[in-house]
């Protein structure tokens, strides 16, 4: 007789990150990531979590780690995603298969009676929607696309002040899902970027 796989089979093994930012490497995102987004994120979501936010970011890995072994290992124990979104993430085999598994993960607690109230992926718009995955187009985010400047004199500019209001209310609405998420489970499952197809919805996720 075989049981049923429950929520939280695993209790020697948690959750390590409270945020998994995922980005594509292209053009000015990772420059506006570093300088701009990622600073004033964290500190307001400092603000908001009684310990220091656990933020992955895959640049900040230390030298002579597996990178795609730590990525998937930082994708599984993380509570919810940041996706910055523009048309090269969905070009990118690794930023799918990042997306996709918390999709994934999203069903997967949806069949479990789990289904987590707000999604556990918080999109944010750096340019162009019109060339997303139709998935994305369809999905609700917040647009930073006319803040994406990536140059240090960002902060100088008027518009900072916007943009210092607009990453506040995604700290804000991201702490309420980490609060949310459900308790960690061993059958979490992860895409392969191997096997993934960019701009097909149907990709066959396998559990771990």
């Amino acid at each position: 007789m075989t049981s049923e796989p429950q929520i939280g089979t695993c209790s020697t093994v948690s959750y390590q990150w409270d945020v998994f930012l995922s980005y594509p490497r292209k053009g000015h995102v990772p420059a506006w990531i570093e300088r701009h987004f990622l600073p004033m994120f964290r500190g307001h979501l400092q603000g908001l979590l009684q310990e220091d936010p656990k933020i992955f970011v895959d640049s900040a890995q230390p030298t002579g780690v597996q990178w795609p072994q730590n990525i998937r290992d930082a994708l599984l124990r993380s509570r919810v995603m940041v996706a910055v979104w523009t048309p090269p993430y969905f070009k990118s085999d690794w930023c799918m298969a990042e997306w996709e598994s918390m999709l994934q993960r999203e069903a997967f607690l949806k069949t479990q009676g789990k289904a987590h109230p707000n999604g556990l992926v918080y999109p944010v718009v750096f340019s162009d929607g019109r060339n997303f995955d139709p998935r994305a187009q369809n999905t609700q985010s917040r647009d930073l696309s006319n803040m994406n400047y990536p140059w240090e004199a960002f902060r100088d500019s008027p518009k900072y002040l916007d943009f210092h209001d607009e990453v506040k209310a995604i700290a804000d609405e991201v702490e309420e899902r980490i609060a949310q998420a459900p308790q960690w489970d061993s059958l979490f499952p992860l895409a392969d970027p191997s096997a993934v197809i960019v701009n097909n919805p149907q990709i066959g996720l396998p559990l771990l």
